[in-house]
Formats: C-alpha cells, sequence, structure tokens
C-alpha cells in the first residue's frame, strides 16, 4: 500500500481550490461537445445514463444531475480520504478550458517533477463497503476515467483493491512500469484525439478484482505518469458506475 506523506491535491488543479475559467471560444474538446448532433435536445453523454455511480473525482454541477444515482462519494475530504502524491513526484498543474462535461469546473492536473519517476493515489484510509451485488453484476459496472493531453503521451492507472491490482494505460503510445510496456488501450469513441478529452472504461469483470466484498484501506485508484520532468495529467469524472 503506497501512501506518502506528500502534498494533499483537494482534487483539483493546483496546491488549493482552483476553478477553470470557461474560455469565450471552444470548450476544448468537451464530451458534451462532441456528442451534440446540433438537435434542439442537448445529447446526455453515454457515461452519465448510468444507474448506480461510486464517485472518486466528479464536478459538483455533474453531480447534482446524477442525484441519487451517486450511491457513495470518495473524493477526498482531508479527513480519511486524500488525494496522495508520492513523494514529491508531482506538482499541481493548471487548469485551461471545461471540464470533460463542459462546465467551468475542477479536474485534476499534475506535473511530473525531477524525482525520475511519479505516483499518486486517491487513499481512502477507512473500509470501502462492496457496491457491486454479485459477481454476475460485475460485467455490467465499468471504472470510468476522462483524459486529455499530446499524442504520443501515455499514462498507467493502476485499480486497487483488497491487495489485488489491475493496471492500464491511457493516452497514446506506450509506458513502462517495473519492466512491463503498458500499451495506452483505446477510448470509448475508437481513436485517441490529442489535446481533448477522451473517455476511458473497463469492465470490472475484465479487471478481476472482487468489488462484491468490502475493500481495505487503500489506494482505490492510482496514477503513474513516468519519469520526464514537465509531463502533465490531465483526469477527469474518475468513477465506477453500473451501465
Amino acid at each position: 500500500m503506497k501512501k506518502s506523506i506528500s502534498l494533499f491535491f483537494a482534487a483539483c488543479c493546483a496546491l488549493a481550490m482552483v476553478s477553470c475559467q470557461k474560455d469565450n471560444g471552444s470548450d476544448g474538446g468537451s464530451l458534451k461537445e462532441e456528442e451534440n448532433n446540433g438537435g434542439g435536445n442537448e445529447n446526455v453523454v453515454s457515461s452519465l445514463k448510468g444507474s448506480e455511480y461510486v464517485v472518486i473525482t466528479l464536478d459538483e454541477y455533474t453531480a447534482a444531475g446524477l442525484g441519487s444515482k451517486i450511491k457513495a462519494n470518495y473524493g477526498p475530504d482531508d479527513v480519511t480520504r486524500f488525494l496522495y502524491v508520492w513523494d514529491g513526484t508531482y506538482i499541481g498543474g493548471t487548469c485551461s478550458g471545461l471540464n470533460c462535461y463542459g462546465e467551468a469546473a475542477e479536474w485534476t492536473s499534475l506535473v511530473v517533477t525531477n524525482v525520475g519517476w511519479s505516483g499518486a493515489g486517491w487513499f481512502n484510509g477507512e473500509e470501502t463497503p462492496a457496491f457491486v451485488a454479485s459477481t454476475s453484476d460485475l460485467a455490467d459496472w465499468k471504472f470510468h476515467v476522462a483524459y486529455k493531453g499530446p499524442a504520443g503521451s501515455a499514462h498507467i492507472v493502476i485499480l486497487t483493491w483488497n491487495g489485488g491490482t489491475y493496471k492500464f494505460a491511457i493516452g497514446n503510445g506506450q509506458l513502462e512500469d517495473n519492466g512491463v510496456a503498458y500499451t495506452a488501450i483505446a477510448p470509448v469513441s475508437g481513436a485517441f484525439e490529442p489535446n481533448v478529452w477522451n473517455e476511458y472504461e473497463v469492465s470490472l469483470a475484465e479487471a478481476g478484482l472482487d468489488y462484491t466484498k468490502a475493500g481495505k484501506a487503500d489506494n482505490l485508484v492510482s496514477v503513474l505518469s513516468g519519469g520526464v520532468a514537465g509531463t502533465t495529467l490531465d483526469v477527469d469524472a474518475i468513477f465506477f458506475y453500473k451501465k
């Protein structure tokens, strides 16, 4: 269990709560913009059409729209839940444009420092209750994360539950961890688009972690971005949901 005493980021873009400023022009490739077909009603992004949600990070406007569908929120509260940056390997980045759902709201932006590696984790210091009813339901549940970044930059996401882990890469290209190269999986759209928001989903059945049982205190989700100083990780809408 990696739990450094490094910096606490309140699910935001810097060392304190920061609101992203809305640009007058493009929204920076939000998912709402991409799914809007120009009709009279704004399309609802498919990742917001689930029946149940367990949230790690999500802006307050989108969360309000989901209402009672959110069964639990394990985002940082600076009491028992934190975003720990490990050994000073990231600093806070700068949000530019709108978040992945087209809101002028925060997301997590981290920039790799010069330590030679990087890592951070959304840590819950208490037992996390099971949130999947049965093993047969695991295939219906997805882990979701939105990411934007340049071509040729990959980051590793790690899901941890009761000592088990599942790793996959997002972005574009490959990133190595402990001698294993992880190639970025395809986003939900089918093809990565640089510098706009891309959604990634993995089935909890594929992850092979048993979310039908309560989870021990640990990092629920972790990220790695390699050791190249200046590499930026912009992620948003980190949650588990039932399709």
